[in-house]
C-alpha cells in the first residue's frame, strides 16, 4: 500500500485571510471608541476651521466688532439651547432602543423645538435692551431682528441633528457634516468681509445652517431611519420615563447653556467689547477641548443603553481613555498658549494666555463631570442631571461675576471655571460615580430597564 506524504503546511502567502486583526484595528472597531473618535473628529474639524474663522475675523474686523459678533452668536446659541428642551441628550439615550417609534420621536422633537424657537427667538430679540444693552440693535433693526429669529430656529434643528445621527449609530456622518459646515462659514466670512462690515461674522456663521438642515434631514429620514436596526431592547418608549428624563435634561441644559453661552454676554456687559473679543477666543478653544470628553461620554451613553449590564466596565474604560487623550493635549496647549493666540494678533496673546491655561486645566476635572452626567442619563436620573449642571452653572457664573469686576479681569473667569470643575468633580467622585469607579467587591449596581 502506497504511503502518502503528509500535506505540507501552507506557506505564509497561502495562509487564509482570517488572521486576527491587530490591536489598533481591534481598538478602532470597538463601538465605544469608534463613535467617540468619529464625534471627536467632527468637533475637531469644526474647532480647527473655527479657529481659522476667528483668526480671519480678528484680522478683518476691529476687536469691538468681533466682540459684539461673538456675543450675538453666543446669545443666539443660548436661546436655541433653551428651545431644544434638553432633547439632545434624550435623543442620544433613547433612539438606540426606540424601535418602531424612531421616526415619530424625531419628527416630534423637530416640530416642538422649531415652533418654540421662532417664538422665543423673536421675544429675545425684542427684549434685548433689557437683558443685554450692548445687543439692543437686535430690536432696533428689522434685519437683525429677522435674522436673529430665523437663525435661532435653524440652529435649534441643526444642533439636534448630531444627536440624532449619534443615537442612530451613524456617527460616521458627523465629521463630514461638521467639516463642510465649518468650511462653508469660513469661505463665506471672506466673501462678506467687504460688504458686511458689522454683520459679517454673524451672517457667515449662520447662513450655511440654512443649507445643512434640509440636506441632513433628507439623509436622516430618507436613508438612516428606514435602515435603523432594532436592538434586543427595542420597543415602544415609556412616555412617562421619557418625559421625566427630558425634564431633567432640559433643566440641566438651561443651566449648562447659561454657564457656557451667556459668559461672553456677561463679559461684554461687565468689561468692554474689546475685552470680550480677547476673552471669546480662549473660551472657544477650551470648549473644543472639552468636547473630547463630551464625545466619549455620548458614545458611552449609546453603548450602555444597548448593554446596561456592562455599565461599570464601560465607565472605567471611558474615563481612562478620555484622560489619555486629554492630558497630553492640555499640557502642550498650555505651554503653547501665547503662540496659539498670537495668530489672532499680539493683543489677543497678551490678554488671553493666562485665561486659556486656566480653562484648559479645567478640562481635566470636567471629564469626571461629563461622566457623571452620562451615568445619570443612562440610569434615568433626571434630578441628578439638573443638580449637576445647576451647581456647575451657579458656581462658574457666581465666581466669574465677582472676579471679573476686580483686577483679575477676564482671567477671573478662568479661575472661576477651574474651581467650579474641581468642586463638582470631587462631589461626583465621592457620590454618584463612587460605586462605578472603585474596585468591584460585589455585583455592580442594577440599572433600571429601558421600558
Amino acid at each position: 500500500m502506497e504511503q502518502r506524504s503528509p500535506t505540507p503546511a501552507p506557506s505564509p502567502r497561502m495562509a487564509p485571510s482570517s488572521a486576527k486583526p491587530g490591536p489598533l484595528r481591534t481598538h478602532l472597531h470597538d463601538p465605544l471608541y469608534r463613535t467617540g473618535y468619529l464625534l471627536s473628529l467632527g468637533t475637531g474639524a469644526t474647532a480647527l476651521l473655527g479657529f481659522g474663522f476667528w483668526v480671519l475675523a480678528a484680522r478683518s474686523y476691529p476687536a469691538s466688532v468681533v466682540g459684539l459678533g461673538s456675543a450675538t452668536i453666543s446669545a443666539m446659541m443660548l436661546v436655541s439651547g433653551v428651545c431644544s428642551l434638553g432633547l439632545n441628550a434624550v435623543l442620544v439615550r433613547y433612539l438606540p432602543v426606540a424601535g418602531r417609534s424612531t421616526h415619530a420621536f424625531v419628527v416630534r422633537a423637530y416640530a416642538i423645538t422649531v415652533t418654540l424657537a421662532f417664538g422665543v427667538g423673536a421675544g429675545a430679540a425684542l427684549t434685548s435692551a433689557l437683558w443685554s444693552p450692548t445687543l439692543r440693535f437686535l430690536a432696533q433693526d428689522s434685519c437683525w431682528f429677522a435674522g436673529f429669529t430665523l437663525a435661532t430656529a435653524l440652529w435649534t434643528v441643526f444642533s439636534l441633528q448630531d444627536s440624532v445621527l449619534t443615537g442612530l449609530r451613524a456617527a460616521r456622518w458627523v465629521p463630514i457634516e461638521n467639516s463642510l459646515f465649518a468650511l462653508a462659514k469660513l469661505i463665506l466670512l471672506v466673501a462678506v468681509a467687504g460688504t458686511l462690515p458689522f454683520a459679517g461674522p454673524f451672517v457667515a456663521w449662520n447662513a450655511p445652517v440654512a443649507v445643512a438642515v434640509p440636506v441632513i434631514s433628507l439623509l436622516i429620514f430618507g436613508h438612516l431611519i428606514p435602515r435603523h436596526p432594532e436592538s434586543p431592547e427595542a420597543g415602544e418608549l415609556d412616555v412617562r420615563r421619557l418625559v421625566r428624563a427630558a425634564a431633567g435634561n432640559y433643566g440641566g441644559t438651561v443651566f449648562a447653556l447659561a454657564g457656557a453661552t451667556f459668559m461672553p454676554v456677561l463679559v461684554a456687559n461687565t468689561r468692554s467689547a474689546t475685552e470680550t473679543a480677547y476673552f471669546y477666543v480662549p473660551w472657544t478653544i477650551s470648549a473644543a477641548v472639552q468636547s473630547i470628553a463630551l464625545n466619549m461620554t455620548a458614545s458611552l451613553t449609546v453603548e450602555a443603553a444597548l448593554d446596561q449590564p456592562r455599565l461599570r466596565r464601560l465607565c472605567r474604560r471611558t474615563l481612562a481613555h478620555s484622560m489619555r487623550l486629554l492630558s497630553p493635549f492640555v499640557v502642550v496647549a498650555s505651554v503653547a498658549a501665547p503662540l496659539i493666540l498670537r495668530a489672532f494678533g499680539q493683543p489677543y496673546a497678551d490678554a488671553g494666555s493666562t485665561l486659556l491655561r486656566l480653562l484648559l486645566a479645567g478640562a481635566l476635572p470636567n471629564v469626571v463631570v461629563a461622566l457623571g452626567l452620562a451615568v445619570a442619563r443612562i440610569e434615568h436620573r433626571g434630578g441628578a442631571i439638573l443638580a449637576i449642571q445647576a451647581a456647575q452653572c451657579l458656581l462658574v457664573l457666581g465666581l466669574s461675576t465677582v472676579l471679573l469686576r476686580g483686577r483679575l479681569g477676564i482671567d477671573g473667569v478662568g479661575i472661576g471655571w477651574l474651581a467650579s470643575q474641581l468642586i463638582v468633580a470631587a462631589t461626583l467622585a465621592a457620590g454618584l460615580l463612587r460605586p462605578l469607579l472603585l474596585p468591584c467587591r460585589s455585583h455592580p449596581p442594577s440599572v433600571g430597564s429601558v421600558g
